[in-house]
């Protein structure tokens, strides 16, 4: 079928008329709201980090780190159809409906008694992975031209509120209720913002009109997880065993069916002809590598720390939740103030050089981190850092690919992003979780916790900073985002 747009009066011209007070009220109310709904999207990953080792207990598994790996993995297969959906049917619509799935998941991982249904709730709760581009997508449809790059990183400001508040949230809950209870917070407070979002905020009027390739989506979401189940059974396989051969050779063999299909079928779930662009094409290399250094990052850190110390560790600090919450609140408090300040920058210099500097803070604090610091004032340092590159990071994306991609496929655009972010990060807690595996100290038969050696954690961190390099050569070498950025007004 044959993509057409619906042209509809715009909020937006070229030479955006002075707001008054009335209307800079609306749109501020507009986009706290938007912030706080797109908190979803990495509420399910903040708020759980910190209870993954408290899990341990009850599900008495080495593959816990599926309970993130899920999120991503379905995250990675519903972001191209949720960004196509937002284009088509409204922007504002599919974030309501990604809100309600997310809170039927909520209410399932409260409440489950096995780990396959924990799962459950969890792949439902990964849906809303597709939050925050179409909350991009909804800033740049809705708001004025001049709004929009600073608006963009507010969004991503609000991202370092959720890691800011987080850890604190999370930490009271789990030490006072116990794990579950943070499955129930999610619940209530997407239940309590729904209706406020639904009535408050404006729906784009910007359509794409196209069929939805389910199909490429099931090749593509069967590829991603056969590739990731290889990877994360490799070591108890063998990695030559018949049943990894096949598994990694399977998933690679969908993946090339899928980028096949995608490049003859018409309306396409991945639209891969938007790659031949460099400017997006090398954005997306850039943050598969660093979703990857994000999730080492929240990955390791909270197991790190919450573990006591012991004799064979040098690591152990053995924080509760809460304190753990005390001690890394640098990483939110720095994003949150580095977002807006991300997009100010990349209005005036450039989106590229937002992301190179969000990328070398990332890999200044892994390498940190690989030192196993013990004392306050370093964790907190190495908190501050990684916070001023989360910040930057969130700034930088959204800028680039908007300026890269055309007004009616602005979704499509931020989902090919959020795509690849998931992916990095699905791959990172695959293969990290693979590694501290192998490098186990000892577990304790009571409990069923584990305990690492230094070097499950040294080597892990060491592995996300090498991948963060990657990252920046690209960054460095990226020919996209050496202007201000202007909010897409150049592809409108």
């Amino acid at each position: 079928m044959t993509e057409t747009t619906t042209n509809r009066p715009h909020p937006r011209h070229s030479d955006d008329p002075p707001l008054g007070r009335r209307q800079r009220w609306r749109y501020g109310a507009a986009l706290a709201l938007i912030v706080l709904i797109s908190e979803l999207a990495p509420m399910e990953i903040t708020l759980v980090y910190p209870a993954i080792p408290h899990m341990t207990g009850d599900f008495r598994t080495l593959h816990l780190g599926w309970v993130l790996t899920m999120v991503s993995l379905v995250a990675v297969v519903s972001l191209p159809l949720v960004g196509k959906l937002a284009d088509t049917f409204g922007k504002k619509r599919v974030m309501l409906i990604l809100a309600v799935l997310f809170a039927a998941g909520s209410l399932i991982c409260a409440t489950a008694s096995s780990f396959p249904v924990l799962l459950t709730g969890r792949a439902l709760q990964g849906t809303a992975g597709g939050m925050i581009a179409v909350s991009y997508a909804l800033v740049r449809d809705t708001f004025p031209r001049r709004w929009v790059p600073v608006a963009l990183g507010t969004v991503a400001a609000g991202i370092g509120v959720s890691a800011l508040a987080s850890p604190f949230v999370a930490g009271w809950f789990i030490d006072n209720h116990g794990w579950q209870s943070v499955f129930w917070f999610m619940l209530g407070y997407a239940v309590l913002l729904i209706p406020v979002v639904a009535v408050c905020v404006p729906e784009s009027s910007l359509r794409l009109h196209q069929r939805l390739d389910l199909f490429g989506v099931a090749l593509l979401g069967s590829g991603v997880g056969l590739v990731l189940v290889g990877i994360s059974q490799g070591s108890k396989w063998g990695w030559v065993s018949s049943g990894t051969i096949l598994t990694l050779t399977g998933g690679t063999g969908l993946l090339i069916a899928f980028v096949v299909w995608e490049l003859r079928v018409p309306s396409p779930a991945i639209d891969l002809r938007l790659l031949a662009s460099s400017s997006l094409r090398s954005t997306l290399v850039a943050y598969l590598f660093i979703g990857f250094m994000i999730a080492g990052y929240g990955l390791l850190t909270p197991q790190m720390l919450q573990t006591p110390a012991q004799a064979g560790i040098t690591y152990g600090v053995g924080l509760t939740a809460t304190a753990f919450a005390l001690w890394t609140f640098p990483t939110g408090l720095l994003t949150m103030v580095c977002g807006p300040l991300g997009g100010a920058v990349a209005r005036r210099r450039g989106a590229r050089m937002t992301l190179i500097g969000a990328v070398c803070a990332m890999i200044a604090g892994l390498a940190a981190a690989a030192a196993l610091p013990e004392h306050r004032w370093q964790i907190m340092v190495i908190s501050a850092v990684f916070g001023i590159g989360m910040g930057l990071y969130y700034a930088s994306g959204p800028n680039l690919v908007m300026d890269a991609v055309p007004a009616e496929q602005s979704a499509v655009g931020a989902a090919m992003l959020g795509v690849v972010g998931q992916l990095g990060n699905a791959i990172a807690v695959t293969v990290l979780s693979v590694v501290m595996a192998q490098n186990i100290s000892r577990q304790d038969p009571t409990t069923g916790r584990i305990t690492y050696s230094d070097s499950a954690f040294q080597h892990s961190f060491i592995l996300a900073a090498v991948v963060g390099l990657a990252g920046l050569a690209v960054a460095i070498r990226m020919r996209h985002g050496r202007n201000p950025a202007t909010g897409g007004a150049e592809q409108r």
